[in-house]
């Protein structure tokens, strides 16, 4: 890193300005204890400062943290030496998962054959334009199949940020395995439940930080790490091992079809099994998370404010004209997409960013595809109102801050069907 910052004269003035009152580890943590609802915010204004944290006072390991106060500053960091600035301190254990560095597409710390061969296959198989094409009927199935659990359960109380979970989790899933992970109509059985609370199970204790994240002289005596590491394994393997071995047994059910990311990886013969469920895993992560969250601030937004809510809807209605909705139709409703585009400015999902390489992200474009198709269904084809009458444009907007910035309250609306739209 030294020789990068010897090259850049803005970064190492911005270094300079800021190391004689780098805070200690303790007042790092306290400050971002006391402002944890959203730490983006306070490294935001951090920022002012052009800061650069090197905590070290409690370890044996320093971690730099780097908060840009500018532009250009942002430049030096993003775009001229990207390569050394664009990782991140992983948690502890992350590491401890089997085999986790040869299977890691979002998380790998380098370049290596295993990742370049992984992010090859996910991107001719769900994220290339080719790709995003042959999987529309995917998006437009699972979206309908949401949409028909929703009417046959018109005016109950329903967790629209589960459903719509399960829903993208699904598109995910049969894109990569041609399996769906849960079963929209069975949300009341126990397996679906199960399934939702094992998959944010594993969302959260791999990406969340440990004691011996701040405190690296314990890594010898880490146990606890690996336990829970083993623990997540069980689970990963829990939720893809079964998929998996019966793809590698029975095969296919429809030959004729395009191999998906399972066929593929499997028929390279390179990944073991537990890799597969590693690679398989991360995915989902990718693909559910962030775009759940904003799915549910792009409605609790327009919610709040009717008149937007209006202009969406209408535009919809024109551009269907009596057709059936698809991704074709909602391409052409601009009011729409640009309040996609406003809620990910006003609420960025992933503040902290994942590292290497990765600014725009690889999925950006599918992710897009089903926010609109999802969020597009839901408007079109229901009234939303919230549980004993209150009233929509005083919905909470409450963020707490994870790995993501999510809204701090579930989502819990009613849905009516709107008179002048059949499903």
């Amino acid at each position: 890193m030294g020789t990068c910052l010897r090259q850049s004269a803005t970064v190492k003035r911005a270094m300079e300005l800021c190391r004689e009152a780098s805070p200690t580890l303790i007042s790092v943590l306290v400050s971002l204890k006391l402002q944890s609802a959203c730490v983006c915010i306070s490294f935001e204004h951090a920022s002012s400062r052009a800061l650069i944290l090197e905590i070290n006072s409690l370890g044996t390991n320093s971690w730099w943290l780097h908060v840009a106060s500018s532009h250009d500053i942002a430049k030096e960091f993003c775009k001229t030496h990207d390569r050394i600035f664009s990782g991140r301190h992983l948690p502890s254990v992350y590491h401890n998962l089997p085999e986790i560095m040869n299977s890691s597409i979002v998380l790998s710390p380098d370049c290596s054959k295993s990742w370049k061969l992984l992010r090859s296959i996910g991107q001719n198989c769900v994220f290339s334009s080719k790709a995003m094409e042959s999987n529309a009927w995917i998006r437009k199935a699972k979206v309908m199949d949401l949409i028909s659990h929703l009417r046959t359960n018109e005016g109950k109380v329903a967790n629209l940020e589960d459903m719509m979970f399960a829903t993208l989790a699904n598109i995910i899933s049969t894109a990569l395995t041609s399996r769906n992970l849960f079963d929209i109509h069975g949300q009341e059985n126990n397996e679906y439940k199960e399934m939702m609370a094992l998959v944010n199970e594993v969302i959260e204790k791999t990406t969340t930080l440990g004691l011996v994240d701040f405190l690296p002289i314990l890594k010898g005596i880490d146990f606890w790490s690996k336990k829970k590491a083993m623990d997540m394994y069980q689970k990963i393997q829990q939720t893809w091992g079964g998929i998996i071995d019966e793809r590698k047994s029975m095969g296919r059910e429809n030959l004729s079809s395009t191999p998906d990311f399972l066929d593929i990886v499997l028929a390279d013969n390179t990944f073991s099994k537990d890799q597969i469920g590693n690679a398989l895993i991360e995915l989902l992560i990718g693909a559910t998370e962030s775009t759940t969250i904003t799915t549910v601030w792009l409605i609790v937004e327009l919610m709040r404010n009717q008149e937007m809510l209006t202009k969406v809807r209408d535009e919809i209605a024109q551009a269907v004209e009596g057709d059936e909705l698809n991704e074709t139709l909602l391409s052409q409703c601009h009011y729409f997409q640009a309040c996609i585009k406003e809620t990910l400015r006003l609420h960025v999902p992933a503040p902290m960013l994942v590292p290497h390489r990765l600014r725009m992200c690889l999925g950006s474009a599918v992710a897009f595809k089903n926010i609109q198709m999802l969020v597009g269904s839901l408007l079109h084809y229901f009234d939303w109102s919230l549980p004993n009458g209150v009233d929509p444009t005083t919905i909470d907007t409450n963020e707490k801050y994870f790995t993501t910035l999510k809204k701090e309250k579930p989502l819990l609306l009613i849905p009516k069907l709107r008179k002048l739209n059949t499903v």
